[in-house]
């Protein structure tokens, strides 16, 4: 092949394995002679003689309470091309975080001789399979802050997501919101809650700190909290959701009260989940950029399989306006 192409064996070699630094038309000659000729590399072959195995594992949380946090998987689809586009082949690991077994992760690694791992949202700085990662030292980007020589951090800016909301709701003339929160404990939605409170302070809005609730991220918790909300502050014109499970279930909760969405109260979610986009009514979200998370997320791994070492990155998330809120009159 190599002679039929003019081309080095070490660069023919490299381009089939679709190294760093082979330029991109020389790997797509390569790649079409090697179809031409019906060339199909032997993975196992390749890693007996010590080479790399082109194999990353992507992580995602099991959780066990049903219909939670489904977003990751939006992610999945551009990681993947990337990852594919680079010659690497991803394998999918489920994780238990509540019951994880002590060097799980070193098992699936060794047994796989992964190159390289992506843990997905849900799996935070606090879980044990990150630390574990950080000891192996393997070239890891996660979504839960942990940053060193082989860690990349990648997120969506939370606090932008709930400025963005606030103001919307602000130039729409609401002042009494109330907020259906995740868990309390976790990043995101401190970050989630933090922005939408700096934008009522600029604006000298009082907002009462009991008119939150915390959910668990499930349309189930959705439906709790803005039945609480209503019950106990009626006068809410808007209830701000944290992820848009919640939201779905705060509109169901809200319909069976025969209380209109938006006539009668606005309601908001977060995440920007494809399906918002045919509920009734259509809900007003906040979009992480899913696409440009995940393509990020990829390239990031490759450079710390190319000798980069670890940082930390963020994307501003952007608002999708659709007709679940209702601007007050004066």
């Amino acid at each position: 092949m190599a002679k039929e192409l003019g081309l080095a064996v070490s660069t023919v070699s490299r381009a089939l394995n679709r190294n760093y630094g082979v330029h991109p038309k020389t790997i797509q000659l390569v790649a079409d002679k090697a179809k031409e000729l019906g060339y199909i590399p032997n993975l196992g072959a390749q890693q007996m003689t010590g080479k790399s195995s082109q194999l990353i594992g992507v992580f995602f949380p099991e959780f066990d309470i049903e219909g939670v946090n489904p977003d990751f998987f939006e992610l999945f689809p551009s990681i993947q091309k990337v990852l594919r586009d680079s010659g690497k082949d991803v394998i999918i690991f489920s994780v238990k975080l509540a019951n994880y077994r002590k060097n799980l992760l070193t098992e699936w690694v060794r047994k796989r001789n992964l190159e390289g791992c992506v843990f997905l949202p849900g799996i935070t700085k606090n879980d044990y399979i990150l630390k574990e990662a950080q000891q192996l030292k393997i070239p890891v980007v996660n979504f839960g802050q942990v940053v060193d020589e082989k860690c990349s951090a990648i997120a969506s800016n939370s606090r932008e997501g709930g400025r963005l909301i606030a103001e919307l709701l602000v130039s729409n003339r609401h002042t009494n919101i109330g907020f259906i929160n995740g868990p309390e404990h976790l990043f995101i939605c401190k970050e989630r809650y933090a922005g939408f409170c700096e934008v009522l302070r600029k604006e000298n809005i009082t907002h009462n700190s009991s008119q939150v609730y915390y959910g668990d991220f499930n349309g189930k918790s959705g439906e709790v909290g803005a039945v609480q909300l209503i019950n106990e502050f009626p006068h809410i014109t808007a209830i701000v959701c944290a992820n848009d499970l919640m939201a779905m279930g705060a509109i169901t909760a809200l319909s069976q009260k025969g209380i209109k969405v938006p006539d009668d109260i606005s309601v908001t979610g977060f995440d920007g989940l494809y399906y918002t986009a045919y509920m009734n009514p259509p809900l007003t979200t906040i979009n992480h950029s899913s696409k440009k998370i995940g393509i990020k997320a990829a390239e990031m791994l490759l450079e710390m399989l190319n000798s980069k070492n670890g940082y930390s990155h963020t994307i501003n998330p952007v608002l999708i306006e659709r007709q679940s809120v209702f601007k007050l009159e004066r």
